[in-house]
């Protein structure tokens, strides 16, 4: 997608996270956010919020870059599904514009499935992206509310060997909270319930955000060793589950290596290119 200032109003194109998303520096977005400024922000022209913008600035070559802006604004409580004034969600728009690594960002991030995959967004797609993210948005669905509501307790544990955000909540109620209410059972409990910390540290790690991390490491029982089985290089490759080094890594956070580092990922971890909230 082309970026045309036009469509934003001046309080929202001179904003420092607008620059610094636009020049796709996560560290200065990170600085910001840790500065106080408002992710909830919004275009008073086009009902844009960040997350459009990131959308607006992507590519099917570049969406890498902005996946590690998608977790920071995530981490900072940024509203997932708000519209902009043609109705547009960030989700169908990243869909629409066939940015598959965003879409399952902001899935993993807790962004409600607005759309079914047979819905007609996906039958518009074309090119060579199209088919790969058809199938990303089914590999992740059902989500986790109904598959706890449900007691699927293979389907949630898909899901949190995904990486995706259990520190979510639906009209005031935690998954956790839902998961005892509607008497799941004791597994999928329990395994939400020990991972939450776990994956939180996986989106601060995909954020880059060193604070977080050590934050929660210090606070909470962190699993180090947990991957991402849901990850692969391309839709051609095979699924090659990723360690949080190896995340560090893809998404060029050198700073936080340190903090990651096991023998094993010494060893076996390739170069690559290319909770709500703990506070």
């Amino acid at each position: 997608m082309s970026l045309d200032v036009r469509n934003f109003d001046e309080e929202f194109l001179k904003s420092r996270l607008f620059v610094a998303i636009t020049e796709k520096n996560n560290r200065q977005v990170l600085s910001y956010i840790k500065k106080g400024d408002n992710v909830n922000n919004r275009c008073k022209k086009s009902g844009m919020s960040y997350l459009h913008l990131v959308i607006k600035c992507a590519s099917p070559l570049s969406e890498t870059k902005y996946v590690p802006i998608i977790y920071l604004l995530s981490n900072a409580d940024i509203e997932l599904d708000v519209a902009d004034n043609t109705g547009a969600k960030p989700m169908v728009l990243a869909i629409k514009h066939n940015l598959t690594e965003i879409m399952e960002a902001l899935i993993k991030c807790g962004a409600e499935y607005i759309v079914d995959p047979e819905d007609t967004l996906f039958s518009e797609l074309r090119g060579p992206c199209a088919y790969e993210i058809i199938n990303k948005y089914k590999f992740y669905s059902p989500g986790y509310w109904n598959a706890v509501k449900d007691d699927k307790a293979f389907r949630v544990n898909v899901l949190v060997k995904s990486w995706c955000r259990i520190n979510i909540s639906q009209n005031g109620t935690t998954l956790i909270e839902c998961a005892k209410k509607s008497f799941a059972c004791d597994k999928i409990v329990k395994q939400l319930t020990n991972s939450e910390a776990s994956i939180e540290f996986a989106h601060a790690t995909m954020a880059g955000d060193k604070f977080r991390m050590k934050y929660l490491m210090d606070h909470y029982n962190i699993d180090m060793t947990i991957t991402d089985c849901s990850h692969r290089d391309n839709y051609f490759e095979p699924y090659s589950p990723l360690s949080l080094y190896g995340a560090a890594l893809k998404y060029g956070h050198k700073d936080i290596l340190e903090l990651l580092r096991t023998d094993n990922d010494v060893q076996n971890t390739p170069v690559q290119s290319s909770i709500c909230s703990i506070s």
